[in-house]
């Protein structure tokens, strides 16, 4: 069974809005910001914002070449396109601008909806990042340890690089708590894989359920090296919603 999002909750809707500096601005100006739900007619625009801005960034993707191997890159746009699909993927927009800022894949887990990777059919590249944050969350059981039966995650953060520097990272981390308190959930939970969305998790308030060395992964299964991976490790990240 998967998550459908309630006809109750208004779509589109704009979940957050705040002020930081403008790129266009050369005296340091700040200009409003909003992060809304994502709209179909944007879909495109948000896989090319995650493949130019994303793939070559985040730690995993990075290492397994994932935006330069055809078969990997192809499994990821797969999942892309069916997070995209569940209509909860949030947008950062600048406001009088159509640029993307910024975008979080976000979607739902049930406790009663079970991942097995052995089910999926995927090249080594692929199947290494998805057992990694497998393993995360399995080892925490986060539905035993917070007594919830569904909690908000993402498959993915990324931030336009002409926009980074400005804290957009931790105000998109920050329209968590109005999108769950909308949708009646008690919990957002997120593994964590580069040390900047490690920090700005943590300034929102997340608290660690979980950090693991990369280089420590070979030890619960052989094929899980990183070696030369840019980062140290990766953090389940929690933050309960009062």
């Amino acid at each position: 069974m998967s998550w459908e999002r309630p006809t109750s909750v208004p779509y589109p809707n704009v979940w957050w809005t705040f002020e930081a500096p403008d790129p266009d601005r050369d005296d340091g100006g700040l200009a409003t910001y909003r992060v809304e739900d994502l709209t179909e007619d944007r879909f495109e625009d948000v896989i090319k914002l995650f493949t130019e801005h994303f793939l070559d960034d985040e730690p995993l993707s990075h290492h397994a070449r994932t935006r330069h191997n055809p078969v990997a890159y192809e499994e990821v746009i797969t999942l892309w396109k069916s997070v995209l699909k569940n209509r909860m993927t949030v947008v950062c927009y600048k406001e009088g601008s159509e640029e993307l800022v910024g975008s979080d894949l976000l979607e739902v887990q049930l406790i009663n909806s079970k991942f097995d990777i052995s089910e999926l059919e995927l090249v080594e590249a692929s199947r290494k990042i998805i057992a990694v944050n497998v393993y995360m969350t399995d080892t925490v059981n986060l539905f035993e340890r917070y007594g919830v039966d569904k909690y908000l995650s993402e498959c993915g953060l990324s931030v336009n690089s002409r926009y980074r520097g400005r804290g957009i990272a931790t105000e998109i981390l920050k329209a968590y708590v109005p999108i769950c308190k909308a949708f009646g959930l008690r919990l957002t939970s997120t593994n964590f894989t580069a040390i900047g969305s490690q920090i700005a998790a943590t300034k929102v308030g997340f608290k660690t359920d979980l950090e693991m060395r990369y280089d420590d992964f070979v030890k619960v299964d052989p094929s899980l090296t990183f070696d030369g991976i840019k980062g140290t490790s990766i953090k389940l990240m929690s933050l309960v919603i009062e």
